[in-house]
């Protein structure tokens, strides 16, 4: 069964998150499905996945302060990388089960630019090694990428 985006005045309606034959789906809370209507808990640290025009997806740590702000600075808001969805860095899942959803029918111009840290000095981002995020992940797959699990050509890239 398709999981449906929440209504919202600015995208087109009734387009699923994923379809049955989706080659790759994402999961994580989606921001234009359970993440539309919810946000985290204030001051959570997240990974937040993100998607850019070409379908690639980057995995990057980032932070929720409040008022819908996503604080990633490893991009800038004006990079072309939108918001696809987040999931919590510690792993609790506080709307309950993940949305699944398919890059490839993600409506970009529909979804948030990650904010950059609103104030100068040491990032929002420092973790001591072996924190909840792990090892680092290649910095951009696409879909193909993530089905055959060949990261070769992203690092490379």
């Amino acid at each position: 069964m398709a999981t449906r985006r929440f209504k919202s005045a600015t995208m087109k309606f009734g387009v699923p998150l994923s379809v049955p034959g989706s080659r790759y789906v994402e999961r994580c809370y989606g921001k234009h499905g359970k993440a539309y209507a919810h946000t985290p808990p204030r001051h959570s640290d997240l990974e937040l996945v993100l998607v850019n025009e070409s379908r690639q997806l980057w995995y990057t740590p980032g932070r929720y302060e409040d008022g819908h702000a996503y604080l990633a600075d490893a991009v800038s808001k004006d990079s072309g990388w939108r918001i696809l969805g987040w999931r919590m860095a510690d792993g609790s899942m506080p709307l309950g089960e993940y949305d699944e959803i398919d890059p490839e029918l993600a409506q970009i111009d529909y979804l948030p630019a990650p904010n950059p840290p609103r104030s100068p000095g040491p990032s929002v981002m420092c973790h001591p090694p072996g924190s909840l995020y792990g090892p680092p992940l290649p910095e951009v797959m696409n879909a193909a990428q993530l089905i055959t699990g060949d990261s070769t050509a992203a690092a490379a890239s």
